[in-house]
């Protein structure tokens, strides 16, 4: 609030001022608004390339996860039966679980969109795909350097 002046009030001057800070206020509510109608993950990229980066996050997790069995499985602490089933199903299943939950939490806007765009079949070809052609990939690395 501007201090009390003394003396004569230009009643010109006061309605500009008060234009002034209404157009301000409207301003800053639009800007508001549009900041709301973001997501909080990432909030500068298209919801496909932000579904890409959650999902394949999840399934460098699990990759890392794959490469931890596979060593523990080098040395007898898991058997390979375990190995196959986690690295065909269970890792990938928990990446695509993992990446659709964070879409459904951190993708949607304060405001707006009820439901954010999700990407069920691209997340599912990136989680089941990604830890078993690591483990492909691995294979190939140690045979080949052996």
């Amino acid at each position: 609030m501007p201090a009390p002046r003394g003396g004569e009030v230009d009643p010109a001057t006061e309605l500009e001022l008060a234009r002034r800070w209404a157009d301000e206020a409207d301003r800053h509510g639009q800007l508001a608004e549009l900041l709301a109608q973001r997501p909080a993950l990432l909030p500068t990229w298209s919801p496909m390339a932000r579904a890409v980066a959650v999902y394949l996050g999840f399934a460098a997790v699990s990759v890392v996860l794959m490469l931890v069995m596979v060593l523990a499985s080098g040395i007898g602490v898991v058997d390979g039966f375990t190995l196959y089933a986690w690295m065909c199903a269970g890792l990938p299943a928990v990446s695509l679980i993992g990446g659709w939950l964070v879409l459904g939490r951190w993708g949607r806007p304060a405001v707006g969109a009820a439901t954010p765009p999700r990407y069920p079949v691209l997340g599912f070809l990136l989680c089941f795909l990604a830890v078993p052609l690591a483990y492909c990939g691995y294979l190939l690395l140690v045979r080949t350097l052996r």
